[in-house]
C-alpha cells in the first residue's frame, strides 16, 4: 500500500461524500486540499452545495437530489480498485443515507481491504442541526457498517445516552459504540482544563492527544480533522501516530485561522503545509 506523500507514480483515491461550500473550508471544501497536499487522489461527491457555512447566519444553495448522487457513484463503479477508503460526513437529507451505504458496499466489493471513515455529522454545542432522520441513520445504518467513525462529543453524547463529562466517560462512549460496528472509534473535543482533548479506542488500547484549546470559532475543524486522520491512518496504519499528526495539524489550522483573524472560516489554504508538516507535534498517549 502506497503511503502520504510517496513518490511512486501509484496513486490511491479516496471517495468522499459530503458537504462544500463556495466560501469557506467545510466538508469537502476541507477535505480535498488537504488530501490533495497529502498525496491523494480524491473523488468528491458534493450532498450538499452552499454560498457559505450557515453558522454566518445567512447562506444560499440547495441539498442535493439523492438520484444525483447516486447517479455518480454508479458512474465510478466500472472501476474502483484505485478507491482504498470512503469518507463521509454532512449528508443534507436521510435519502442520501443508504446512497452513501451503496457506495461503500461498492468500492468493498472491489477491494476488500478498503476502509470507511464516517464522520456521523449530527450536531455541536449541545444541539443537533441536521435534517430529520438523520441521526437515527448514522446510528443504526452507517456506524454499525464502518471501519472508523469520528464524532465530536455532542454526537458520541447522543449516539450512545452517555454523557461525557471526563475522559473515563468519553471512553465509555467510544467503547459502547464499537460493538457489531467500528473498529476505531474516535472522539473529538472534550475538555480537560486549559486542553482540547481528542480520544481513539482501537481494540483494547485508548490514546489520547491533547492540543491547547483556543478561543475562536471554526467552521469545518471537525471535517478538517477527520480527512486528516484518514489519510495519515492509511499512510501507517498506526493509530497513535495518526492521531498524534492529526490533532497536530488541526491546531496548527486554528492557530493559522486566530493569527490571521479568525471570523469562523479556517484559513486552511494559508496552513496547508503546517497541517500535513506540524511545526508543534503533540504525542499521543496511553489512557489507562
Amino acid at each position: 500500500m502506497p503511503h502520504v506523500f510517496d513518490t511512486g507514480e501509484t496513486v490511491m483515491a479516496i471517495l468522499s461524500l459530503q458537504s462544500s461550500v463556495v466560501r469557506g473550508h467545510v466538508g469537502n471544501a476541507a477535505a480535498l486540499p488537504l488530501l490533495h497536499r497529502m498525496g491523494f487522489e480524491v473523488w468528491p461527491i458534493d450532498t450538499v452545495t452552499f454560498s457559505n457555512h450557515p453558522g454566518h447566519g445567512a447562506f444560499t444553495g440547495k441539498v442535493h437530489d439523492t438520484e444525483i448522487i447516486a447517479d455518480l457513484v454508479a458512474g465510478l463503479t466500472t472501476d474502483l480498485d484505485p478507491c482504498e477508503a470512503v469518507l463521509s460526513g454532512y449528508l443534507g437529507r436521510a435519502g442520501t443515507g443508504p446512497v452513501v451505504l451503496d457506495a461503500v458496499a461498492a468500492v468493498k466489493r472491489a477491494r476488500p481491504d478498503a476502509l470507511y471513515c464516517c464522520d456521523p455529522v449530527i450536531g455541536d454545542n449541545g444541539a443537533p442541526y441536521v435534517a430529520e432522520g438523520l441521526p437515527e441513520f448514522f446510528r443504526d445504518y452507517a456506524i454499525p457498517a464502518a471501519d472508523i467513525i469520528t464524532p465530536n462529543v455532542f454526537e458520541a453524547e447522543w449516539l450512545t445516552g452517555i454523557a461525557i463529562t471526563s475522559l473515563e466517560s468519553a471512553r465509555d462512549a467510544a467503547r459502547a459504540l464499537r460493538p457489531g460496528g467500528p473498529g476505531l472509534v474516535i472522539v473529538t473535543g472534550v475538555r480537560r482544563g486549559t486542553d482540547l482533548v481528542t480520544l481513539a479506542l482501537d481494540g483494547a488500547s485508548t490514546w489520547i492527544a491533547a492540543t491547547p484549546a483556543l478561543d475562536m470559532a471554526s467552521h469545518g475543524a471537525g471535517d478538517a480533522f477527520a480527512a486528516l486522520f484518514l489519510g495519515f491512518y492509511l499512510s501507517s496504519r498506526d493509530t497513535p501516530d495518526a492521531l498524534s499528526r492529526a490533532a497536530s495539524g488541526l491546531h496548527a489550522i486554528l492557530r493559522r485561522t486566530l493569527e490571521l483573524g479568525g471570523g469562523g472560516d479556517l484559513r486552511l489554504i494559508q496552513a496547508l503545509d503546517a497541517a500535513v508538516a506540524p511545526p508543534d507535534r503533540f504525542v499521543a498517549h496511553r489512557f489507562d
